[in-house]
């Protein structure tokens, strides 16, 4: 039977406004362009057969095709997605319930948390590799992406079922709108904050729910790892209660380049499944670094942490298991 994987490469990963205001790296259209082959690469050496992908804007799988060597080209078909684009963020969604519709056996997601964001909610339990390109990069992998595509295909063929892991994910929920996911932190803003585009400025953060908290991780849950980290693998969330004037500081990396002392007057572990009220409002919610909701005057929401986020890829068990079976031997 023949193995489709698919991929979605979010071509405005790693270009937003929160640039501005840190050093982030801006990952070009070529350097996607270049991930994708190498990618592309290791997903024909596991032997996938055929490949089922977003036509982007800038068709950057595409010219991660064209650009394959004549020699070295994957022995397997490519095939664009039949999706007209909006140009919106709705695309992603689309798209992959689009994938998780034509039966394929795992996907590829190039972009950062907020592109994770968008396809975890729409594909069940679809195999999912995040590779990351974006601002904040809490949730995707950082690896080679030969290696991804490696990986990627060996858990398509069925050859290491284990090294799927069933992350978690928050829940937040308001009355009269869907719920919304987050993968890796939830910010309430205090009335006070105006801002649309990006949250960097701790005096308007009042609490931080979280589903990990790794050391060395860049983003609000940064505040939390400083405090007590929290793995993805914990069967708990965590959340912290700031303030400015609070005598206790988290010295915590809020973005790339941008290390701030952070007000902490209460933190605690969370049990899977506990209620968060987030308000009255007016209150604004960020989720995995965007704002993505603003209550209004008395309005109630809530936040809860939950096991049953997307089923993640780890890359090097599945490539350590697939060499122990003889996945990458040929001959005698």
């Amino acid at each position: 039977m023949a193995v489709t994987v698919g991929i979605i490469a979010n071509p405005a990963a790693g270009k937003d406004i929160r640039r501005l205001v840190s050093e982030a790296t801006v990952v070009t259209a070529p350097e996607k362009v270049a991930l994708l082959r190498r990618a592309l690469v290791g997903i024909g050496a596991a032997g996938v057969d055929r490949v089922l992908y977003l036509r982007d804007a800038m068709h950057l799988v595409d010219q991660a095709l064209a650009g394959l060597s004549p020699i070295r080209r994957p022995n397997f078909t490519a095939e664009p997605l039949e999706l007209p684009l909006r140009r919106s963020p709705d695309d992603t969604r689309r798209a992959a319930r689009a994938m998780r519709d034509a039966g394929v056996a795992a996907l590829l997601v190039l972009g950062g948390d907020g592109t994770s964001r968008l396809v975890a909610p729409e594909i069940g339990d679809l195999p999912l590799l995040p590779m990351s390109t974006g601002t904040n990069n809490a949730f995707p992998l950082w690896a080679e992406a030969t290696a991804a595509g490696l990986a990627l295909g060996v858990v398509a063929r069925g050859l290491t079922p284990e090294a799927l892991v069933r992350r978690k994910r928050i829940a937040f929920a308001r009355e009269g709108a869907p719920e919304e996911w987050g993968l890796v932190d939830a910010v309430v803003l205090r009335p006070s904050y105006h801002g649309t585009q990006a949250v960097w400025d701790p005096d308007d953060v009042e609490q931080i729910v979280v589903t990990q908290a790794t050391p060395g991780t860049v983003g609000w849950s940064a505040v939390i790892a400083a405090l007590e980290p929290l793995s993805i693998t914990d069967p708990q969330g965590a959340r912290a209660f700031c303030s400015p004037t609070a005598a206790r500081r988290a010295v915590a990396a809020i973005g790339p380049g941008l290390v701030e002392q952070v007000g902490v007057t209460s933190f605690e572990r969370l049990p899977l499944g506990v209620i968060v009220p987030v308000g009255p409002g007016p209150r604004s919610v960020a989720l995995d670094g965007e704002p993505i909701a603003r209550l209004l005057d008395g309005e109630q929401a809530q936040l809860c942490v939950l096991q049953d986020g997307p089923v993640v890829i780890e890359i090097a068990t599945a490539l350590a298991l697939a060499a122990s079976r003889g996945a990458f031997t040929l001959g005698g």
